[in-house]
C-alpha cells in the first residue's frame, strides 16, 4: 500500500511536485531532475508513494520509467480527466501549482489505475509509427501541392523530388517497424493473429499494435469501439432536450488522443447492458 500520494504537473522543461503532506518543489525534467525526485520522496520518508501525473508524451515517460522502476506507483491519466476534475472545483486559475495539487487530490479522491510501462519494442514501434504518420502527412500535402496547378518547371521538379524522397523514407519506416515486430516473440504473435483476420494487412496490424492497448487492458468488443471513440453518444434530458444520437468522436486522430505507452488504463468493469442507438 502507498504510504504517500504525490502529484506531478509535467511540462517540456520541468516536473512540479506536491505532496498531500504539504511537501512541494520543482525538479528539472531530466535524468538528473528524476533522481532528484527520487531523493525527495526518500527525503519525505516515503518507501512507496502513489505518483499520478498527466500524459504528456514523451515528456512524461521518463520520469514515469524512473519512478516504476525505483518502486513507487505511477498512474498516468488522461489530461480530460484532471481537466474536468479542476471544473467541478470551481477552479479559477491555471498554473503549475495549481495543477500539480489538482492532479494529487485528484488522485486521492479517485487512486486510478497504475500504470505499467510498455516494453523497449513496444516503446519502439510506437515512435516509430509516429514518425511514419508524419511522413505521410507531409507526402500527402506535397502530392496536394503538386496538384495544384503549379506552373513553374523548377517548382514542379522539386515537388515531384520532395514526394519521392518521401517515398524513399516511407519505405525505410516500414522495413524498420516490420524488424521492430519480427524481433519481438510478443509483438510477433500478435501481428500474425492479426493477420489471420481477413483484409488485416501489414500495415493495418502493425497501426493496430502501435495505437491499441495491451492485451486484456480492453476486454470487449465494446470497450474498444469507446476506445477509438466511434461508441453512441446519447444527448437527452427531461422532455424538452432529445438530440439525434452521434458517435461520440472522444478518441482522438487514429484511435485515441492516448498513446497506450503513457496512459493508465483503469480495469474493466462490467456492465448490466449495452448502449444501443435510438431508432429512427
Amino acid at each position: 500500500m502507498s504510504d504517500s500520494i504525490v502529484g506531478i504537473d509535467v511540462s517540456k522543461e520541468t516536473l512540479d511536485a506536491n505532496c498531500a503532506r504539504g511537501w512541494r518543489k520543482i525538479f528539472a525534467n531530466s535524468p538528473d531532475g528524476w533522481k532528484l525526485v527520487l531523493s525527495w520522496l526518500k527525503a519525505m520518508g516515503s518507501k512507496q508513494a502513489h505518483v499520478c501525473m498527466e500524459a504528456t508524451g514523451r515528456h512524461s515517460l521518463g520520469a514515469a520509467l524512473a519512478l516504476y522502476d525505483a518502486g513507487h506507483v505511477v498512474s498516468v491519466v488522461n489530461p480530460a480527466q484532471i481537466r474536468d476534475f479542476a471544473r467541478t472545483k470551481l477552479g479559477r486559475n491555471k498554473t503549475d501549482k495549481v495543477d500539480a495539487a489538482l492532479i494529487r487530490d485528484y488522485a486521492a479522491l479517485f487512486n486510478p489505475a497504475p500504470w505499467t510501462p510498455p516494453s523497449p519494442a513496444m516503446r519502439r514501434l510506437c515512435e516509430l509509427h509516429t514518425v511514419r504518420a508524419g511522413i505521410i502527412g507531409s507526402r500527402t500535402e506535397w502530392k496536394n501541392r503538386l496538384g495544384s496547378g503549379l506552373g513553374d518547371s523548377t517548382a514542379t521538379g522539386l515537388a515531384a523530388m520532395t514526394i519521392k524522397h518521401f517515398t524513399h523514407q516511407l519505405e525505410t519506416i516500414d522495413r524498420a517497424i516490420g524488424e521492430t515486430i519480427d524481433q519481438d516473440a510478443a509483438l510477433r504473435g500478435r501481428r500474425d493473429l492479426l493477420l489471420s483476420v481477413i483484409g488485416v494487412g501489414e500495415t493495418l496490424a502493425a497501426s493496430l499494435l502501435a495505437e491499441m492497448p495491451e492485451p486484456g487492458a480492453l476486454r470487449r468488443s465494446g470497450e474498444m469501439v469507446a476506445y477509438a471513440g466511434l461508441n453512441p453518444s446519447h444527448h437527452r434530458s427531461g422532455t424538452s432536450i432529445d438530440r439525434p444520437t452521434r458517435i461520440s468522436k472522444i478518441g482522438g486522430s487514429a484511435f485515441g488522443r492516448r498513446c497506450p505507452q503513457c496512459v493508465s488504463i483503469p480495469p474493466s468493469r462490467p456492465s448490466s447492458r449495452d448502449s444501443k442507438p435510438r431508432a429512427a
